[in-house]
């Protein structure tokens, strides 16, 4: 579906596609919203201008919804929200102290975990505040 041309007469179907294709980043945004208390959860479609340019882009919509309105039509409920949560702390308490990497497969609803030496990620920045 060319979303661009459809944006303002079929938004259903628009929203339908995109949930989809980014069902993981609409369900984190909305849960992010839940847990917040946000009154509204505004979505924004945007396009490039110009296909080559990258840093070029225009907003082409915006949709408003009550997060916990949304998180129904998304089939998103709380108590699953929190039963995913306690899945991956309940795996994640079970490894031995060390640093890991969750990764989400993007075909597959698995996460897997990878361990990582201690320093991976450091940015080089003092943990504590400088006195």
């Amino acid at each position: 579906m060319d979303w661009r041309s459809k944006i303002e007469t079929q938004r259903g179907a628009v929203i339908a596609t995109e949930l989809k294709n980014n069902a993981n980043k609409l369900a984190k945004w909305t849960c992010c919203a839940l847990l917040a208390g946000a009154d509204i959860l505004k979505l924004g479609f945007v396009s490039r201008s110009h296909p080559k340019s990258q840093n070029e882009h225009v907003i082409l919509n915006t949709q408003s919804y009550k997060p916990k309105d949304f998180a129904q039509q998304i089939n998103l409920t709380e108590t699953n929200m929190w039963g995913v949560f306690k899945a991956v702390a309940d795996a994640t308490l079970k490894l031995p102290d060390g640093k890991y990497l969750l990764v989400k497969d993007p075909n597959k609803p698995t996460l897997r975990t990878y361990e990582v030496p201690a320093d991976t990620f450091d940015d080089g920045y003092a943990k504590e505040p400088m006195e």
